[in-house]
């Protein structure tokens, strides 16, 4: 559920594990196709948020995400093995907003 604190938005997890899963989806980065800006899809005030930083554990420890550590940044990639778990996500939590 989105709330506004000083005219800033606040993202619920949910909400940004949607963004960040659905713009991978879109740009088909599956196994060794990694994507630096993950997080440029985010408004610029949850960029460095701890919350952002949570979910991304998250994706990582439910094994949805590949992290590597590229030039300065960590990339990003989605695990072909959990396909099945993450379009169903897609499906129920990121589709209605593509269309």
């Amino acid at each position: 559920m989105l709330g506004c604190i000083n005219s800033k938005i606040m993202f619920s997890k949910l909400e940004i594990k949607a963004r960040i899963i659905r713009k991978l989806v879109r740009w088909n980065k599956w196994g060794g196709s990694h994507t630096e800006n993950i997080l440029k899809g985010l408004p610029s005030h949850l960029r460095g948020d701890k919350l952002v930083k949570e979910v991304l554990k998250e994706l990582e420890k439910d094994e949805w995400l590949f992290p590597a550590k590229k030039t300065d940044e960590i990339h990003y990639s989605l695990n072909p093995k959990k396909v099945a778990e993450i379009l169903q996500f897609y499906e129920k939590y990121c589709k209605k907003s593509d269309e």
